[in-house]
């Protein structure tokens, strides 16, 4: 059999189009090592590789997260003298995900301080934009105000308006206190009363102005009570049954998680206050699992769906505490919802599932596997309905790919 050489050469290689490349380099994910040894190959192999392999970075222990992170910290400190936030390769970050780490490394603390790096090396602080005539305004009365701050209110004798320069009428002695009473009785030197001149009075008309164009101008201002707005190229997070990652570190990273789209916190004992802590800052929400939370009540349902109203999948299977008062809470908030996950909750009745349905024109999986309270009647008119009530929900996020694939053969009106 006779093989040409040049599939051999550089030519060969620069022959193939980039559109094939990428897709080779893409199966190619899973196998990081192969991945990397693909981006030492040429220039332009290079260029098509590096991106496909800092998008989805892969982890088998704990020790390659910490070289990962180390790494990070590495060039972030690098370039953050010369202005830069992140460096290049950050930028290329999507997706993280712990949950193939071994079961001892998903529950070392360790983990948590690692995340905690990552994140922190790929959250950039973004600066609100503000009015600029408002700004100008601001900045003008500002100035007046300090400037009137600074006159100089020695010379009071020389002003004519001053109420220090006014004289007494005879007879009359200036009020003391009993402070300046006693120094007088002492010998020491009269202290002439306080007064309001002209200056303060000017001082206190400037005060209401400014405070009002501050008010109107909606400009970032670092201060101890304000929290700032970060932007990051991460956009999935899999932290299933990752118990090293303790809710408090979540709570506190979440303001740098705000353009997740993608989270998955299944089995991570998380309570009602970390989750309705993650959704004040998570708008840009898609998919979540809370799946096999056995914490989390109808309280944190609530104050998720009621600020992350952008959800398509839901996922609460195995959360023992869910009831009705959480169903009517999704049916209320989340008009894109096309899959929901309500297996094992005894807690569910047809009320509820009745009330989703009716208020979610896109749904297309509702599972509601041992769920013991929803009828059998219920089941068939979900079935009627061509809305799945029945599905493994064990893999993460498969209620989203059989809502896909509902949907691709019994299309939702729009």
């Amino acid at each position: 059999m006779l093989v040409d050489s040049d599939m051999f050469t550089g030519t060969a290689c620069s022959r193939m189009p980039t559109e094939l490349l990428l897709e080779i380099f893409m199966l190619l994910t899973p196998y990081q090592r192969t991945l990397h040894a693909c981006v030492l190959t040429s220039r332009r192999w290079n260029h098509v590789a590096t991106p496909v392999l800092w998008k989805r970075p892969q982890f088998s222990r704990l020790s390659s997260v910490e070289l990962f992170a180390a790494s990070l910290l590495t060039a972030h400190r690098l370039i953050s003298p010369h202005g830069e936030r992140t460096s290049p390769y950050v930028r290329l970050i999507e997706t993280l995900a712990f949950s193939s780490l071994p079961e001892p490394d998903r529950n070392n603390p360790h983990l948590a301080t690692l995340l905690d790096t990552i994140v922190n090396c790929m959250a950039v602080v973004s600066m609100p934009t503000c009015d600029a005539s408002a700004w100008d305004g601001a900045q003008t009365s500002a100035l007046a105000l300090k400037r009137s701050r600074s006159l100089s209110r020695n010379d009071d004798a020389t002003r004519p308006h001053s109420a220090a320069a006014l004289p007494l009428p005879e007879g009359t002695e200036p009020e003391l206190s009993d402070k300046h009473a006693a120094r007088s009785s002492s010998g020491s030197e009269l202290l002439a009363p306080q007064t309001v001149d002209d200056t303060q009075l000017h001082y206190a008309a400037l005060s209401a102005p400014v405070a009002e164009m501050s008010a109107s101008a909606p400009c970032y201002e670092p201060s101890s009570h304000s929290v700032p707005a970060y932007t990051s190229t991460l956009r999935q997070l899999d932290l299933r049954f990752c118990k090293g990652v303790r809710n408090y570190s979540l709570q506190r990273l979440a303001p740098k998680l705000a353009s997740l789209t993608v989270l998955n916190l299944a089995g991570g004992l998380r309570t009602d206050i970390t989750i309705a802590k993650l959704a004040q800052h998570m708008f840009q929400l898609r998919r979540i699992s809370l799946a096999w939370t056995s914490n989390l009540t109808d309280f944190g349902v609530s104050e998720l769906v009621q600020r992350c109203k952008s959800v398509e999948c839901l996922d609460l299977t195995y959360c023992t505490q869910i009831e009705d008062t959480a169903m009517f809470a999704i049916a209320h908030n989340l008009r894109n919802l096309c899959a929901l996950s309500v297996a094992y909750c005894a807690g569910v009745t047809d009320i509820g599932v009745r009330e989703v349905v009716s208020a979610c024109p896109q749904l297309c999986v509702l599972n509601v596997a041992k769920c013991l309270r929803v009828t059998d009647r219920m089941r068939k008119s979900l079935e009627q309905q061509r809305i799945v009530a029945q599905c493994d929900s064990f893999e993460p996020f498969s209620i989203y790919n059989f809502a896909k694939k509902q949907q691709a053969v019994f299309p939702k009106p729009s």
